[in-house]
């Protein structure tokens, strides 16, 4: 087996968590007034990509300029603490099936070596002699 035939998972991928749906999920469990300040400026909520001005914002919310401006600001923060959390969550993912990936590429590696060596049909037989020498005294 030639190092062609072993996948590869692409390490440099994009963290796949600035889509719209994301966004509107993770806002669910804000407090309700940053929740709204939050759609109101980027656009998330009805109608869909009207992006308002913190003036615009207290006139609909009927809240003042600094109470909004507090609330969108640590909103952005949330927001960002989140994205950043599930960014790494994403990234140890990634490691770990990476990790997962070449281990299972060196046993097929292993296994289509010992196949040739032992001189067996296919790979099943060579599973089964691994087992039976493995279990061997169980089996008694």
């Amino acid at each position: 087996m030639d190092e062609r035939n072993l996948v590869s998972i692409n390490k440099n991928k994009e963290p796949e968590i600035d889509t719209y749906g994301y966004y509107i999920k993770l806002l669910e469990s804000f407090p309700p007034l940053e929740r709204d300040v939050l759609k109101l400026r980027l656009g998330l909520g009805e109608p869909f990509e009207v992006l308002h001005t913190t003036d615009e914002i207290a006139e609909i919310l009927n809240e003042s300029k600094e109470i909004i401006e507090k609330n969108l600001s640590t909103g952005l923060k949330r927001m960002r603490d989140n994205s950043e959390k599930e960014r790494l969550k994403q990234e140890n993912e990634d490691a770990y099936f990476e990790i997962r990936l070449q281990i299972n590429n060196r046993l097929i590696k292993k296994l289509h070596l010992l196949k040739e060596e032992w001189k067996l049909d296919n790979i099943s037989q060579v599973t089964e002699r691994i087992m039976l020498a493995f279990f061997k005294y169980d089996l008694e």
